[in-house]
């Protein structure tokens, strides 16, 4: 039984985030939003891949300027790419930064956004903690 659980969690480490695009952006109020966005996993282990517990941080020339949380588990097919939707919620938590001139909604403001993120992926046998830094956000959101 052992061995067969190792070989199920061998390819673990492979497992690799392929893309993360936002669908859908609501404002629910001045400083709240849901976002829906879609990601792409390569799952090459041989059970389901389960993403949960995003937690992050949004931020402008290195100062925090919202927060995220993602309200869904996405499931993922084992052995091979697969793609699921789930929803985000975001909070601004400084508004300043945003009002204060120096924000030009353009698309020099992506170059200037950075995420730093945490997420629990779980497999079968394997809970796994990963954690993102400095994530340009001209990767995610396309103008």
């Amino acid at each position: 039984m052992a061995v067969l659980m190792a070989a199920g969690c061998s390819r673990y480490k492979d497992v690799s985030i392929e893309n993360v695009a936002v669908k859908q952006f609501n404002m629910t109020s001045l400083s709240t939003a849901k976002v829906k966005i879609e990601a792409t996993i390569n799952n090459p282990t041989g059970s389901r891949l389960y993403l949960k517990a995003v937690t992050g941080v949004i931020r402008l020339d290195n100062k925090p300027v919202a927060s995220f949380t993602m309200d869904t588990t996405l499931l993922f097919t084992p052995r091979g790419i697969s793609t699921n939707e789930g929803n985000l919620h975001l909070k601004i938590t400084n508004l300043m930064s945003l009002f204060s001139g120096s924000f030009d909604l353009d698309e020099s403001v992506l170059e200037r956004l950075k995420l730093d993120f945490n997420a629990t992926v779980r497999s079968g046998c394997i809970k796994h903690h990963m954690k993102f830094m400095d994530i340009p956000a001209k990767n995610i959101f396309e103008l």
